[in-house]
This record gives C-alpha cells, structure tokens and sequence, in this order.
C-alpha cells in the first residue's frame, strides 16, 4: 500500500511538472529572444565576468571562491544528471521542439543553467550584502540589496527561458535553483568566514 501511494504521488507531482512546463511554453512564446539571450548568459558567458577579477589582489579572494562554488555546482549537476536520467521535454512530448538552440545531449534534471545561475547570483548577493562596509549609507546599503535582488531576479528568469525554449520542465529548473543556491550560501559563508580571517590575521599579525 505505501509503495502503491508513493507511485500515486509521484506520477501525480510528474504530470503537474508536465502540464506547468506546457502552460510556461506556451505563455513565454512571445518572449523568444530576450529568452535566447537568457539562456546564452545562463549557458556561462556571464561567468566570465569573474576572469578580469582574477588579475586583482583585492578581488582575487572572491574570484577564486565564486569559481569553486560554480566548479562544486558543476559536478552536483553532472552527478545527479546520470543518477536521474530524465528525458527531455522536446525528447520526449508531442509538439515541443527545442528552440532556437540545439537539443542537449544529456539528462533534464537538473537544470545546469538554472544552477549556475543561481550559484553564481546567490553567491554575488550575499557577499554584497554582508559585506557592506560598516560605515556606509542608508543609500548604499539599499543600492547593494536593490543589485542583490536584481541579480536573483536574472537567475530565475534564466530558469524560465529554458523552459520557453523547450528544454527542461519546470522541476528541472527549480532543482538547479535550490541546488545553486544552496552551494552558493555554504561559499559565501566559508568566503565570508575566509575574509574575516585574514582581515583579522593583517591587523594583528
């Protein structure tokens, strides 16, 4: 009996996954290209705004631990790719193409795009805030939170154009958030920790 209402569930959740996914598709149609362009960005091009920050002193510390947080996020993803084997939406729902891009060769679940994004937005986010100088503004402190939310706000818009553009459901997107984010929050709490260290270590040597 457990295992029969496990199954019961569990294919309930997978069709709500499914007709959520056909809904988004077809409601985010007419938003195409600033998808494409969401999911270009997604796909690692705005990753590389960590290079220049590398050839810094000040800001190679935060360099080096947002890489090891989108690196850790990478193997995550690739893992439980091949652990769950999910089939894509264009691979395997009538009428659903991939857009604009190729169909992936590999797994759905989770969503890479929505992962890295959200590692990379999280991330960002919480060492802006938190690392607010004690002495700053009212206006500077809500100017860091306003860029904070801005940049979550890309993120998910990342996750919603790879369900425009037919290549992962909704639960795929939202696994690759908390995933992202989670591995995000634990970096920026070690960096955060890291740079406190060292802050203290040059005051006081």
């Amino acid at each position: 009996m457990v295992s029969a209402g496990v199954a019961i569930a569990s294919a309930t959740l997978i069709d709500f996954d499914v007709q959520t996914f056909l809904f988004l598709n077809h409601a985010l149609a007419a938003w195409l290209w600033p998808m494409v362009v969401l999911s270009a960005v997604g796909g690692g091009w705005g990753s590389l705004t960590v290079v220049p920050l590398l050839a810094f002193g000040r800001t190679r510390r935060f360099a080096l631990s947002l890489t090891a947080v989108l690196g850790v996020t990478a193997v995550f993803v690739f893992a439980l790719k091949r652990v769950v084997g999910r089939v894509r939406p264009c691979n395997c729902l009538a009428d659903v193409k991939a857009l604009f891009f190729a169909a992936p060769s590999d797994f759905s679940f989770p969503s890479g795009h929505s992962a890295g994004s959200f590692a990379f937005a999280v991330f960002v986010a919480i060492v802006l805030v938190r690392a607010t100088p004690a002495g700053a503004s009212a206006s500077v402190r809500r100017l860091r939170r306003l860029s904070a939310g801005v940049l979550v706000a890309l993120a998910a818009s990342v996750g919603l154009s790879r369900i425009a553009l037919g290549v992962h459901f909704p639960g795929d997107v939202l696994a690759g958030a908390l995933l992202g984010t989670t591995i995000a929050a634990l970096g920026a709490r070690w960096h955060l920790a890291a740079a406190r260290r060292a802050e203290l270590v040059a005051r006081d040597p």
